[in-house]
């Protein structure tokens, strides 16, 4: 509460003289398509089953008021017309603003695509093709579970199992290993961690109905709808933790199936957890896609429109004191604000990197 009222007190100030907007000049920001990404969309967060991951999901009052404020101040436009712009060079009289979705959860689908039908506001999904239509849950959502319900004892498997090391960087909650983990971790040490917390703290829960995926049929409907389906790997590994013949399987994979099942092209492509480097960014290109979009700021040279930057939106992420929607808030997100503070914590493996286009 502290950090959100001290938030929401520096944006107000900011905004009162004009300071979000110079922000938004000197880092390039305002001169740059801004893409913002979502998770999931759900009727009200407080009614969520828990334990969730809380920076991915947002109530239907919140995502609309975000998008009311968007449409206020930008175009929105579909990923088509943003590749035309950035692939052409050229700057529009308005900014503009695209909305995505990562992973493929099926509230998207129940709750987000009604509200941007009646908007008429353009969106894609990047959907993870080998959980779609299934029963069980992402990797991450089943670690998270398993964290967060057998906590501490989680936490001891963990130091039993060196996945985290002795010391002040033992992470202190869930989320905190949750982070650790993806970080560190391959998608087969993941899935074995799992396999021994369920045995090893008797959590044999069936997945929450909240956490399902979308269907093909779904998929489908949204495809028809104009809605863009983009790919977000087979199997949502954290592609600087895998070897190389693996990032190109998942890269292409993935592509190949939305290709068989949408009998369309698929040109558009979001890296899992944001995360690249520059082996990873030659897959995706050999691959095919056209645009790649993380959540930094950084860019490849090399392949710029491979590593657009993103801001990811959540119920929390723009919050008065009150915990009310801020407009103040939502202006210094949109204008990089709160990167200059944050900056990049991210290995990209590559030297030759830039901030803004």
């Amino acid at each position: 509460m502290v950090r959100a009222w001290s938030k929401a007190r520096l944006s107000r100030a900011l905004c009162a003289v004009g300071g979000d907007r110079l922000v938004g000049q000197l880092t390039g920001a305002a001169r740059s398509p801004l893409v913002v990404g979502y998770h999931r969309v759900v009727e009200r967060v407080d009614r969520l089953e828990t334990p969730t991951i809380a920076p991915m999901s947002i109530g239907v009052r919140m995502f609309e008021q975000q998008l009311d404020w968007l449409a206020r101040r930008y175009q929105f436009v579909g990923l088509d017309e943003l590749s035309a712009l950035l692939e052409g060079g050229r700057v529009p009289g308005r900014p503009v603003a695209a909305i995505t979705f990562d992973d493929g959860y099926a509230d998207v689908f129940e709750h987000a695509v009604p509200v941007l039908v009646r908007k008429g506001i353009p969106a894609a999904v990047f959907v993870v093709t080998s959980w779609i239509g299934t029963t069980g849950l992402l990797g991450h959502d089943r670690l998270y579970r398993l964290l967060a319900l057998g906590w501490p004892r989680s936490r001891d498997v963990l130091m039993r199992r060196r996945m985290v090391v002795e010391g002040s960087s033992v992470p202190r909650t869930p989320f905190e290993s949750l982070r650790h983990l993806l970080a560190h971790r391959t998608l087969a040490e993941l899935a074995r961690l799992c396999a021994e917390l369920e045995e090893t703290l008797d959590l044999h829960e069936e997945p929450p109905a909240s956490l399902r995926p979308l269907t093909w049929e779904m998929v489908t409907a949204m495809h028809r709808a104009g809605i863009t389906i983009g790919s977000h790997t087979e199997r949502h590994p954290v592609l600087t933790r895998e070897a190389a013949a693996t990032v190109l399987a998942e890269v292409t994979g993935s592509r190949d199936m939305l290709r068989r099942r949408l009998g369309t092209d698929v040109r558009y492509f979001a890296y899992p957890d944001g995360a690249y480097n520059a082996s990873v960014v030659e897959a995706v290109a050999q691959a095919g896609y056209r645009l790649a979009f993380t959540t930094c700021r950084h860019r490849d040279h090399d392949h710029v429109l491979l590593t657009i930057p993103r801001s990811l939106f959540w119920e929390n992420s723009c919050l008065d004191s009150n915990r009310e929607f801020s407009p103040a808030v939502l202006s210094c997100l949109a204008n990089g604000v709160f990167d200059l503070r944050s900056g990049c914590r991210r290995a990209h493996g590559s030297s030759e990197l830039v901030t803004h286009e």
